[in-house]
């Protein structure tokens, strides 16, 4: 009788085999995405470099140019910047549309202008009357009176001949007030003096006027 064996098998003591893996599908698309990023990001920054090498001429403001005053071509100058989303200048080209016209509101030096900012209605406005008054430093507020602020025409009591308060001073307790807005204001003719152009309704006109003819009116700036 014949009896057949196998061999024992040996056990394997070295480090196993490695197996590399297959690239995976997403190391592609990850790739991929990358330079896709890359290229928006140099679209980009080409976009805002043209964007900021794109300038152009507008109007600005040379000038303080009161509310309601005509806009005159030194008032201007020119501002050159870039396109901005939300700014909308007028364009220098368009200058001799401007020129002629009234500020709409107090226009501030080194500012750029906007349509908003400029109107075709004449100063003063319907009911209303411009006044201007020659004021000495003692009827003016020691803070400077700007265009376009609200102010406070006080009447004084008149005074008699030899410097008193005359008879009607205790009409005047409290004195009247007369509200306006400041227009223009420029130096006076006399020295300490100065014009400031008020406008105020078309009722209280004719009492500023004769009151500032006989040197009764003070002006304070309202709060």
């Amino acid at each position: 009788m014949t009896v057949v064996s196998n061999p024992p098998r040996q056990q394997q003591t070295g480090p196993m085999p490695i197996v590399k893996a297959a690239p995976r599908r997403r190391s592609v698309m990850q790739g991929a995405l990358a330079v896709l990023l890359i290229v928006a990001g140099a679209l980009t920054a080409g976009y805002v470099a043209l964007r900021i090498g794109s300038t152009h001429d507008f109007l600005g403001v040379a000038k303080p140019v009161g509310k309601g005053a005509e806009i005159k071509a030194d008032d201007l100058m020119v501002i050159r910047v870039n396109d901005a989303v939300g700014l909308k200048p007028i364009p220098l080209s368009r200058a001799n549309t401007v020129v002629g016209k009234r500020a709409a509101v107090p226009l501030v030096p080194g500012t750029l202008l906007t349509p908003e900012q400029v109107t075709d209605h004449p100063v003063p406005a319907q009911g209303n009357q411009l006044l201007g008054l020659s004021l000495s430093e003692d009827r003016l507020p020691v803070a400077r009176v700007k265009v376009g602020a609200s102010v406070l025409l006080v009447v004084t009591p008149k005074k008699n001949s030899v410097g008193g308060s005359g008879e009607n001073a205790g009409d005047l307790v409290p004195p009247r007030t007369i509200a306006g807005t400041v227009v223009d204001v420029k130096p006076g003719t006399r020295q300490g003096d100065t014009i400031v152009n008020v406008e105020v309704s078309t009722a209280d006109a004719p009492t500023v006027a004769a009151m500032h003819a006989e040197d009764r009116i003070v002006l304070t700036l309202a709060g």
